[in-house]
């Protein structure tokens, strides 16, 4: 018991180590992302003070393509808003108006966003990557700011303006805006920032200010899916065919909404199509309402609370059973991603993958660790037979000589028998060893008793397998259906077997068979030192596959086999199974009985159970 602790241990506290090496690492992050995308995206009820009027496919068919249009009809759009007592809190445009177009266009925008004062455009700032020497460290500024393009001069006077960069991740998702950034010893807000600024203004309220990380980027947190906001073409807001009471105190925003104009994006709330840029610049305005915004956990405190989780988790598996410590590792992985949750609606963003993680593997470390030790502990139990394995092996080795202690093997046709106990692992789990011991010495009577019945070699104790051969090391008349008797003499003394094995533990169990025949390399295989006379190749490594296909009281056989015995055993078709190292499904069969014993065998083994419990009962 205390060596499987050991093993458990072991495997568990490198789970712990391969956390703190790698739950922060690129790798792990990348793997985790989408993932984490998943858990903190959940859309909420958009608050209504956001409205967005599309340059869409409808108002282009109206008008002709975006970029041929005149500035009038943004003058046009402004003035059908801006009518008595339906005057929006701002109208933002996202739309890089840069150079000057049609002098009287141009001069009828201006008019009109000085007439409204509540206008404001989008501007670009040209972002760079910058490498400096700092304290004698080159340090990479990646959003340094080598230029800016503003609104065209007179535009820029008569309105405010914010620019309109997207800042996408290393895998060209938008989680992440700028606040603002410094160009020609000004401080130039971004395009959402700087029309929540102006709608707070009008509200006469304290503006939120969101954490920035070194680069000045905050985390958005997403409120709507893509199309989640209230939608109104240009053409029929301009036209007056859309109530301009609908825009009343409202932020609007103007921007791209058809593929055409290239202003898409991936974003982690939706993970089967882009969003518009107009329509993160919604969900940036939406959440700074809210007062909701992110940034990332300290890397070195997630790491030091996820290490802490592991070691009262190793605790956990250390003192309980394997219910519990299954049961406990979902529940601690349910809690920490509710508690990260929770934690991400204070502002606070975590990358949960690495614990995640780490939780599993040290469950599948502690579950084969517990495996291993169960495979040790009956591996010295199995030791205590030895000397019962193969006696005719070294019966015929004394009395003719003609098997040499040496290495070396012939190439027979045998047929090769595999039995096993269904569930043993789970069943030794609720035992005690005294109780494993008992049971095992019942089932190895039995499989015992009846592969020396019928005249076979047995082979090897594999845990709680058995291997038997059939015409090895020497030749048995009728070797094939000798070791059909022999799995069906297993499989019908279970039930006697079962009423000694439930009077001494309370347990009851099931064996599943599988023979199959053909050439197999026999002989002593191993070394000078340590060898074993067993059968290798195709034909056993089969036979061993088709036990792992038998349920409890079945025997299974090969196709091969039951042509050799046809006409003689009763059989049912499985069809045909795919096995392990085969490339190829091979038919199975369930046998029954044999012809000659129409049953019989089965019937007699019933009443002899029977009768040997009245007679207990009547003693």
């Amino acid at each position: 018991m205390l060596k499987n602790k050991r093993v458990s241990l072991a495997i568990t506290i490198l789970a712990v180590l391969l956390l703190g090496l790698c739950s922060n690492s690129e790798l792990a992050q990348s793997l985790g992302q989408r993932a984490t995308d998943a858990l903190y995206s959940r859309g909420l009820q958009a608050t209504g003070n956001i409205q967005i009027i599309t340059i869409d496919a409808e108002s282009e068919e109206e008008y002709g393509y975006f970029t041929e249009w005149d500035r009038s009809r943004a003058a046009e759009l402004i003035r059908a808003l801006n009518q008595p007592d339906t005057r929006p809190a701002v109208i933002a445009f996202d739309i890089n108006y840069v150079t000057s177009r049609s002098p009287e266009g141009d001069a009828a925008f201006v008019e009109a966003a000085k007439e409204a004062g509540n206008v404001v455009i989008a501007s670009r700032a040209k972002m760079r990557t910058k490498v400096e020497e700092v304290d004698g460290e080159l340090v990479a500024d990646e959003l340094y700011v080598e230029g800016y393009e503003y609104p065209y001069e007179a535009l820029k006077e008569a309105t405010a303006h914010g620019f309109s960069n997207t800042s996408p991740d290393e895998d060209d998702v938008v989680r992440h805006t700028l606040l603002s950034v410094e160009y020609d010893g000004e401080t130039v807000y971004s395009f959402p920032y700087r029309t929540y600024l102006e709608y707070m203004e009008f509200m006469g309220k304290a503006p939120y200010v969101p954490r920035v990380d070194d680069m000045n980027l905050y985390g958005i947190h997403f409120i709507r899916q893509p199309g989640g906001y209230s939608t109104y073409p240009w053409a029929k807001v301009a036209s007056g065919e859309v109530d301009p009471r609908y825009f009343k105190d409202k932020v609007v925003l103007v921007g791209a909404y058809t593929s055409g104009m290239m202003d898409q994006y991936s974003v982690p709330i939706s993970k089967e199509g882009q969003m518009f840029g107009v329509e993160i610049h919604a969900n940036i305005i939406d959440s700074l309402c809210r007062g909701y915004s992110y940034q990332e956990a300290k890397p070195e405190l997630v790491t030091v609370v996820n290490i802490v989780i592991c070691l009262l988790y190793l605790l956990l598996l250390r003192k309980t059973n394997l219910g519990i410590s299954i049961g406990g590792g979902v529940v601690l992985i349910a809690a920490y991603l509710f508690g990260v949750k929770e934690v991400y609606d204070k502002g606070w963003y975590v990358y949960p993958f690495g614990l995640v993680v780490c939780i599993l593997l040290m469950l599948a470390g502690h579950i084969i660790g517990k495996y291993v030790g169960e495979w040790l502990s009956k591996r010295r139990i199995m030791k205590e037979f030895k000397k019962y394995v193969a006696p005719q092996v070294l019966e015929q080795m004394n009395k003719s000589g003609e098997l040499s202690i040496k290495l070396g093997g012939e190439s027979r046709d045998i047929a090769v028998l595999f039995v096993d106990i269904r569930g043993f692992t789970t069943l030794s789990e609720a035992l005690s060893p005294e109780q494993v011991v008992e049971m095992l010495n019942e089932y190895l009577a039995l499989t015992t008793e009846a592969i020396f019945k019928n005249g076979g070699t047995l082979d090897k104790f594999i845990g709680d397998a058995t291997m038997a051969v059939f015409n090895a090391p020497v030749d048995l008349p009728d070797y094939e259906a000798r070791a059909v008797q022999a799995a069906l003499d297993i499989v019908h003394g279970a039930a006697k077997v079962n009423v000694r094995i439930k009077e001494k533990i309370g347990r009851e169990v099931a064996f599943g068979v599988g023979v199959n025949c053909g050439k197999a390399v026999v002989g002593n295989i191993g070394c000078e030192t340590r060898m074993d006379y067993t059968a290798i190749g195709d034909t056993v490594n089969t036979a061993a596959r088709l036990e792992g296909k038998a349920l409890g009281g079945q025997v299974v056989i090969s196709e091969n086999l039951r042509q050799r015995l046809a006409g003689r055993i009763i059989t049912e078709p499985l069809g045909e199974m795919a096995l392990k190292g085969k490339a190829e499904p091979l038919a199975v069969h369930s046998v029954l009985d044999f012809v000659e014993n129409n049953g019989e065998a089965k019937e007699e083994a019933a009443k002899e159970v029977t009768n040997e419990a009245a007679e207990e009962k009547t003693e």
